[in-house]
């Protein structure tokens, strides 16, 4: 990627702060980002500095810092963008059934259903990063509850000793320690780690086992607030997306040194980024994944929310009211918008205050993408108006202008806000999650109570809400929701039946859609996401849970609970899960393998209808054909011998894509049977990153495949065509 300027911008959040200290007490004040750098970057730059590096990526680094040295790094050179305070929202804290819906059980019992043996994880390393692990959970625990399968447990969120090379959080690496370390931040880490990787020990017949029950488990709790900044949505981005990235690369650093493949799963989202894969976080996780290193993702839940706006625009103003879902509950109103527009263009957008009787009270002007940040306080009649404005003129990674709006409204039940938005030509896509300083969500609308202005206001739709972090990265499997049941009978024989949100087989209603903003199908596929049973943190159960728990158990002298839970939050685990049989059947498998495995072995049926599609992706999970298409793949062992290029999709029936990072002068593709006979031959390749070879001329059989040019290579590969 080339920069016409290599200009830092660094958005400044202006936060409300209680000062608890004197000036001369104060503590100093530490802040996350993550930074974007070429050759010119040299590491000594920091020497001395409070600055330290977390993750080391190949353009990308995470960094912790004092406050008043971001200046310093904006300026430091080679120091191309630094990304640290845009506004983020919605995490979403985001079996028996479900195990057979998906054919786990035939791959768990694969030495009778012609697998050359059973498949249940072994060797393999499930990394859960997520809040609220009970690491003493019989879940957690072998198939005898005699030793915990959690080798690893990093509480970014306490102070003690840090993994070597990181300076916040506490790692546990004794197993009494990890047993005994308590997360008490909710319960859903605990049900997603049951879903991908649990034992079932303690349930009848481990009637509640997850997918990969011998797995290695690593489990990172992570840190999204600090000293000065609660667990919000605004900590979810300036906070939690640096240690999201630090805790992947702990895990794979990991289980590189014992030898392992991994698998990671993240069930967290937001929608604050452009939606088309070029933020910085999925840039990093493109640069995190190679061979035995997948990540899985969850797609979203805002399958049902109008919380999308798009519009073309030709020289005009459109108008939409963004309001807080549920805000009828509240006294206070609180918006957070990211509207991103087209390359190279600019646009702008104004918020005006209106009330009951749909007439202006106040206004700002309005503020284009290419202005400098402005910030306003309104007031009428006793009632405060609070909004924000953070421009850029073009995002460094897309060239696409980019305004973050946030806005606060007092008094909710008087007043609501209009966003105008005008362009010459901009394309604009816009996401609204609700509150920034809490977890909310949001919507685009053009109705007020009884009220219908569709002929005023434009509204949103559900189409795009693919969340950034599980489901936006070219490198991520994302994972949307179907059921593999509508109700069951609860501990206190009551059956819920919740039918009128999902059939078994169908969608859940709740799946977020794509596509991607650069027209990618997404989710990729789906899994198992209602009404799921699982493991649930023991010391974060309310009374009013006992109507969503199925089972209680008791495992050391403790009460032990197991709770149908829904979401993306759980379709994604289930997905992990299966990538782990994978692995075991093959570790060598890297993302893009992996990830053309589950598309194409998954299934249609008359839920899905005809897959691609942006509702079920490429269709329903099938863990059975997916390890069985892994262990063809194994045969082809030499399809990808480097970290820098790669081919796909392997099997093939029709053609192959190159992908891949590096520079090739004049590359040459050579293609011989196995008598080595030249069958396909092509030179003078500009561009081997993104070069494709239809194959229907040659007939099915094993082929080698060498890659050379001028100035490196060969490299050599592999590949089968049937």
């Amino acid at each position: 990627m080339v920069f016409n300027i290599f200009k830092i911008q660094l958005f400044i959040i202006t936060l409300l702060l209680v000062n608890v200290c004197s000036a001369q007490t104060s503590p100093v004040v530490r802040k996350q980002a993550l930074i974007l750098i070429d050759s010119h970057f040299n590491e000594s730059s920091f020497k001395n500095l409070d600055i330290h590096i977390n993750s080391r990526l190949q353009s990308i680094l995470t960094i912790d810092f004092a406050e008043d040295l971001s200046k310093v790094i904006q300026e430091t050179k080679g120091v191309l963008y630094m990304e640290q305070a845009l506004v983020g929202v919605n995490i979403r804290p985001l079996n028996d059934i479900e195990r057979t819906f998906t054919s786990v059980d035939k791959v768990n019992n694969g030495s009778n259903n012609g697998m050359p043996k059973n498949f249940e994880g072994k060797g393999v390393i499930i990394g859960i990063v997520d809040v609220g692990f009970q690491n003493n959970n019989p879940n957690f625990f072998n198939k005898d509850g005699t030793k915990t399968r959690i080798s690893r447990f990093w509480h970014q969120g306490q102070s003690g000793t840090p993994p070597v090379g990181y300076n916040y959080g506490n790692l546990y690496t004794d197993s009494t320690a990890i047993i005994n370390a308590n997360d008490l931040d909710g319960s859903h880490g605990t049900h997603v780690a049951g879903i991908a990787a649990g034992s079932g020990f303690s349930t009848p017949n481990r009637q509640y086992r997850g997918v990969a029950p011998e797995a290695e488990l690593v489990f990172v709790s992570i840190k999204y607030s600090n000293d000065t900044l609660r667990g919000s949505a605004l900590g979810d981005y300036v906070i939690a997306n640096p240690s999201i990235i630090d805790a992947y690369k702990y895990i794979f650093d990991y289980a590189a040194s014992v030898g392992k493949p991994a698998v990671i799963n993240l069930s967290w989202g937001m929608h604050t980024g452009p939606h088309d894969g070029t933020s910085l976080f999925d840039i990093a996780t493109e640069q995190l994944v190679g061979n035995g290193k997948i990540i899985v993702g969850a797609n979203g839940n805002d399958g049902e929310n109008p919380m999308h706006l798009n519009y073309k625009f030709n020289k005009d103003t459109v108008s939409t009211l963004a309001i807080e879902n549920n805000r009828q509950w509240r006294g206070r109103e609180s918006i957070y918008c990211d509207f991103w527009g087209s390359k190279n263009s600019r646009f702008g957008i104004q918020v005006q205050v209106l009330d009951t009787n749909l007439q202006i009270v106040r206004e700002t002007p309005f503020v284009y993408s290419n202005e400098i940040n402005r910030s306003y306080t309104l007031s009428h009649q006793n009632n405060l108006f609070k909004i924000s404005f953070q421009n850029q003129a073009n995002y460094p990674l897309n060239n696409k202008p980019n305004i973050t709006l946030s806005a606060e409204n007092s008094n909710r039940r008087l007043y609501i806000f209009k966003v105008n938005i005008t362009s010459d030509s901009s394309e604009i896509h816009a996401w609204n999650s609700g509150a920034a300083r809490d977890w909310t969500s949001g919507s685009f609308t053009n109705k007020w109570g009884k009220w219908n202005y569709e002929n005023t206001f434009i509204k949103g739709n559900s189409n795009y809400t693919a969340g950034e972090n599980g489901g936006t990265s070219k490198a991520v499997i994302s994972v949307g929701a179907s059921a593999a049941r509508s109700s069951f009978t609860n501990i206190k024989g009551k059956l819920v039946n919740d039918s009128a949100y999902a059939f078994p087989g169908s969608l859940a209603s709740f799946s977020s859609r794509g596509p991607t903003v650069d027209g990618r199908i997404k989710p990729n596929i789906v899994a198992p996401g209602f009404n799921v049973p699982s493991s649930y943190n023991n010391l974060q159960m309310a009374p009013w849970m006992s109507d969503r728990t199925l089972l209680k158990t008791t495992f050391r002298g403790d009460t032990q609970y197991w709770v149908a839970s829904s979401g993306t939050s759980m379709a994604a685990p289930h997905a992990t899960g299966i990538v782990a049989l994978m692995l075991e059947a093959n570790p060598n498998l890297n993302a893009y393998q992996v990830m053309e495995i589950l598309e194409q072995t998954a299934t249609e049926d008359q839920w899905t209808g005809t897959t691609p599609n942006n509702n079920y992706g490429h269709g329903k999970v099938n863990a059975y054909e997916a390890v069985l298409l892994a262990l063809q793949y194994a045969g082809v062992n030499a399809f990808y011998n480097t970290n820098n290029l790669f081919f796909y999709p392997n099997p093939s029936q029709d053609y192959i894509t190159f992908k891949g990072n590096i520079t090739m002068q004049n590359a040459s593709i050579s293609i011989y049977n196995t008598l080595g006979t030249l069958v396909i031959h092509q030179s003078e390749i500009t561009d081997i990153n993104s070069h494709q070879i239809n194959l229907q001329s040659i007939a099915d059989g094993i082929y080698t495949v060498v890659v050379k040019s001028e100035n490196s290579g060969p490299y050599v590969f592999k590949l089968l065509k049937r």
